[in-house]
């Protein structure tokens, strides 16, 4: 299949990629079971970038269009049909939808932490500690450090030993992406912050390091609370609760 720029798009980026590779492959372009150009092969291909492309594919992963096999690449499943997908689509971010962003992020990742303190590997700690230690030094030289907050949380979603996880997490990456930013950006500007949050990421480690899975559970948990805390964004009462 040939594939072209893309010079104008319906909606978000991600989401034409996927509508345009779920209709090749539900066309029989992409016969089952073909392997898919890679990451970098299809963001020169679209013109786009490849954390665009990445969301995409996760998107057609989660319609089970398609599958990813550690090590070889993306391939079109044996009998691909269409079917109807939760989507976050991507854009701007205002009050209301990013308080439940941390909402819907702190119901999904205590539940990831506490299974990584039971299933992660030593190899796992390194990854999480390197991620840890790149956030410390971003924060020592005022650098926003988003990129290596993402990482830890995305370590943790891979040690919890489920791919639902990690899925998940890729599925709503770029509306997470804006959030962790914005919320790094208002700690930045605020004297202590940053700071405060590490020490809550590393009471997340300390945690999972120990094994422990309800303290891991509570540690994500106040730490994605306070995260929405210090972005000034209120905890939204019971619909039953009195204004």
């Amino acid at each position: 299949m040939e594939i072209k720029a893309l010079k104008r798009s319906r909606g978000p980026l991600p989401n034409e990629v996927a509508r345009i590779l779920e209709e090749a492959i539900l066309a029989g372009k992409f016969a089952p079971g073909k392997k898919l150009a890679t990451e970098g092969e299809l963001a020169r291909q679209f013109g786009i970038s490849r954390s665009a492309v990445r969301e995409a594919i996760a998107q057609l992963r989660s319609a089970e269009l398609v599958e990813t096999r550690h090590g070889l690449g993306t391939f079109v499943v044996a009998n691909p049909v269409r079917k109807t997908v939760f989507s976050i689509p991507r854009g701007g971010v205002d009050a209301d939808e990013l308080r439940q962003i941390f909402e819907l992020r702190a119901e999904v990742e205590s539940g990831a932490a506490a299974l990584a303190a039971q299933h992660r590997s030593e190899d796992d700690l390194v990854a999480m500690r390197r991620c840890l230690d790149l956030l410390a030094g971003a924060i020592s030289r005022n650098e926003s450090g988003t990129e290596h907050d993402l990482a830890f949380h995305e370590r943790i979603a891979l040690a919890s030993g489920n791919r639902f996880f990690r899925e998940f997490l890729e599925f709503y990456a770029s509306r997470m992406s804006d959030a962790v930013a914005i919320a790094r950006g208002n700690s930045a500007r605020q004297e202590g912050w940053p700071q405060i949050a590490h020490f809550e990421h590393e009471a997340i480690f300390d945690a999972i390091a120990a094994g422990s899975p309800e303290e891991a559970r509570a540690a994500m948990w106040l730490h994605l609370n306070n995260a929405r805390r210090r972005l000034g964004l209120p905890h939204r009462p019971p619909a039953n609760e009195s204004a």
